[in-house]
């Protein structure tokens, strides 16, 4: 495993504030654990990049499959996100940070719906609010109450939705993007204010920073949907299932 790598894994696993994605990587791995059923045995990452979260998963016979030509894959697909018609019989789909990458969601959930096992678990996260970054292309951005009627329309049922890094710990995650380019050159004494209170937030450090938000907005960090006062939100994740019916 070269460093590249092993950066990419430690972010997600063990997030240390000062990291550049700390606010939201750190409220992505508590969301996933708190989501995570307790009886599964048999999982699939449903593009699966790193596989950064296979650790929380370890007691599990443990599946990958990504776009044809990733590394190490159990299972490939093409552009349509369709995996091998004889995959099935999963207790868990595992799919972070993968839906606004997919070209057709409709056709990855019902993929979903379909190599679940009647009774068997979805646990999807994406994104709310959250710059462009193609991978290789990026193309959705979801409300809660959105993504939960999509994932519905697709026959599982949605037991838990959380929203993620939401409210002011939200706000200081987004600024933190641009806050080398905030500069008021041109709107005089107010402008200049602004500019110097920035510049003192830089001063305080990344990881000072996240230290405060860790205190301070504690609350912020994973909220149940119907909690009123999170309408501003980073990431969307739930935990669906597949009805034992179905």
């Amino acid at each position: 495993m070269d460093l590249a790598q092993s950066e990419y894994l430690r972010h997600r696993l063990t997030p240390r504030p000062g990291d550049p994605f700390y606010l939201v990587l750190s409220d992505l791995l508590l969301a996933i654990k708190t989501l995570r059923p307790s009886t599964i045995s048999r999982i699939i990452d449903y593009g699966c990049g790193g596989s950064p979260y296979r650790p929380l998963f370890s007691d599990c016979i443990y599946h990958r499959a990504d776009l044809v030509g990733g590394t190490d894959l159990d299972f490939e697909y093409g552009p349509d996100a369709k995996l091998p018609s004889n995959v099935s019989g999963y207790d868990c789909v595992l799919s972070t940070q993968v839906l606004e990458h997919v070209k057709d969601p409709k056709t990855y959930l019902d993929e979903c719906y379909r190599v679940l096992r009647p009774g068997g678990h979805l646990i999807l996260t994406t994104h709310g609010l959250f710059e462009d970054h193609p991978c290789p292309k990026d193309y959705w951005r979801w409300t809660a109450e959105g993504l939960n009627h999509l994932v519905e329309n697709a026959g599982l049922e949605v037991q838990a939705t959380k929203k993620l890094t939401t409210g002011p710990r939200g706000i200081v995650f987004l600024a933190e993007r641009e806050l080398s380019r905030l500069r008021f050159r041109k709107s005089g004494l107010y402008g200049a204010l602004i500019s110097l209170g920035v510049r003192a937030v830089e001063r305080l450090g990344s990881r000072r920073r996240h230290q405060a938000c860790d205190k301070d907005f504690s609350h912020f960090r994973v909220v149940d949907l119907k909690e009123a006062g999170h309408d501003v939100y980073v990431i969307v994740a739930l935990l669906a299932s597949r009805p034992l019916a179905g």
